[in-house]
């Protein structure tokens, strides 16, 4: 099955290689073959009309191929602006490296398995209906605001706080994560985004690690009461304990001033 365009265009290149070969072996049969023959059979190859149903039909399937990587990207962009939305100024200000990106997505992808596509698939819903409403500009402040997306991102927070239960432990094995210099990262099972490897840890002390995950929870103990009410339904959880109870505990990684 085709998923990735690069994929595609290769199996089009075999197919024309293994067109060529058979042309070869055919002349081959009837005279000793030389370079010269081999040029006007690709030179016949490039012209003939033999193949323009071919490159007809391969040009239909890979502009399919194009709209689902397209679709792919769109779903895990949603999904992932979501996800580093409230750290936006820490990365702007680069007080947090935005190579850490990556590896926070491969920790949210081990709290929740396969359930991230689903989550991916949720917010590019979402985020194409307020695109359709705004006659096709998507309106991010919008789509942050929405309570849909809220809930959803309530959902990943909660689950991201009791990960933390066991509050050293996991912040152990955080810490190792985040300080991986990958070769490849990405949000979803099958997009990954390629990047050098450059042989050594990333940033992520202790200083790090409370910005990082202060920006991400503290938020959470000042939501309105609509907003609170949001997130216990979303989560079951009452937000005042469960966002005051591991604040208390990162408090101790808070950079002195």
């Amino acid at each position: 099955m085709i998923t990735r365009g690069p994929d595609f265009l290769r199996q089009m290149a075999n197919k024309l290689f293994d067109a060529l070969l058979q042309g070869a072996e055919a002349e081959a049969r009837k005279a000793p073959f030389s370079i010269e023959m081999l040029r006007q059979l690709v030179e016949a190859m490039k012209s003939a009309p033999d193949y323009d149903h071919y490159y007809r039909a391969s040009y239909d399937s890979l502009m399919k191929v194009v709209e689902e990587d397209a679709r792919r990207g769109a779903r895990v962009n949603a999904f992932g602006r979501l996800l580093v939305h409230p750290l936006d100024p820490l990365f702007s200000e680069e007080r947090l490296d935005r190579r850490l990106i990556g590896n926070y997505f491969f920790f949210v992808r081990s709290l929740f398995g396969d359930e991230v596509e689903l989550m991916a698939d949720e917010a590019a819903t979402i985020a194409e209906e307020i695109r359709g409403q705004a006659g096709g500009n998507l309106d991010w402040a919008s789509f942050y605001a929405d309570p849909r997306v809220k809930r959803l991102y309530f959902r990943v927070i909660a689950r991201v706080i009791r990960a933390f239960r066991i509050f050293e432990t996991r912040r152990d094995w955080v810490m190792k994560v985040m300080q991986h210099d990958p070769t490849a990262v990405g949000l979803s099972s099958n997009v990954y985004i390629e990047r050098p490897f450059e042989g050594q840890a990333l940033p992520f002390g202790n200083r790090e690690f409370f910005l990082f995950f202060d920006g991400l929870v503290r938020p959470l103990a000042q939501l309105s009461p609509a907003d609170a009410e949001l997130y216990r339904s979303a989560t079951g959880e009452d937000p005042a304990r469960t966002v005051g109870g591991f604040l208390a505990e990162l408090e101790q990684y808070r950079p002195p001033t």
